[in-house]
């Protein structure tokens, strides 16, 4: 069994470079990096765990998420010059660390909304845990009874707004539908923390993935 950890970044497309190809602003081009070509971030939208299933590159080629049509978390595209100009980029771990001038976790409209892990999502491939989509979420738990938790979970990427509650709460069976701690969930009872739902379960729930970029409304988890 092995993962793939995503990060997630708002992206304005500033320069189109091949049918797949481009480069972006993680934040608003003109306010805060006034078009400065330095700032772009080029991605191929083609490297993603599709191309992988296909037979097309490795896991190791990944650069991004699959577009949101195809099950993964990504809104720009995922085809030019007629996609999307605006939206969500979700880039590998391994690639965000090769970038030359990667851009922040969490960008300067918007510093202080949310801790890493409510931008940051898991694809498991191989092995019993294949093809399965988590993503973090900030939440506590308030009670347990026998295999179910009570848990409070927040609105991906409002975590850290003050005075923002949590979206609501439910009554979870969190081995079956939640990663474990050693997967990377911390919440615990009474000690908010991460929490990594799976997809379906989050989408069932009606939790919705951070604001990508922060000033434009929320996306539906896919």
């Amino acid at each position: 069994m092995s993962r793939t950890t995503f990060y997630g970044f708002g992206a304005f497309v500033g320069s189109i470079r091949g049918l797949t190809q481009c480069a972006w602003w993680d934040d608003d081009p003109v306010a805060v990096h006034r078009f400065s070509q330095a700032a772009l971030v080029a991605v191929d939208l083609a490297k993603n765990p599709s191309a992988v299933t296909a037979g097309r590159i490795g896991w190791a080629d990944v650069e991004v998420d699959d577009h949101r049509q195809d099950g993964g978390l990504t809104t720009i595209g995922p085809m030019f010059p007629t996609g999307a100009m605006t939206g969500a980029v979700w880039l590998t771990e391994q690639f965000y660390a090769k970038l030359p001038n990667p851009p922040p976790r969490h960008p300067a409209s918007a510093p202080n909304d949310a801790y890493d892990y409510e931008v940051t999502s898991y694809l498991y491939y191989g092995g019993e845990e294949g093809d399965r989509r988590f993503h973090g979420y900030h939440a506590n738990i308030i009670a347990t009874n026998g295999s179910l938790s009570n848990v409070e979970i927040w609105e991906a990427g409002t975590g850290k707004i003050p005075g923002r509650g949590p979206t609501g709460t439910w009554w979870l069976d969190l081995s079956q539908v939640a990663l474990s701690a050693a997967g990377g969930s911390t919440a615990a009872l009474n000690t908010p923390g991460a929490l990594f739902l799976e997809t379906p379960t989050a989408k069932t729930l009606r939790m919705r993935g951070p604001k990508k970029p922060p000033d434009l409304g929320s996306v539906d988890l896919p």
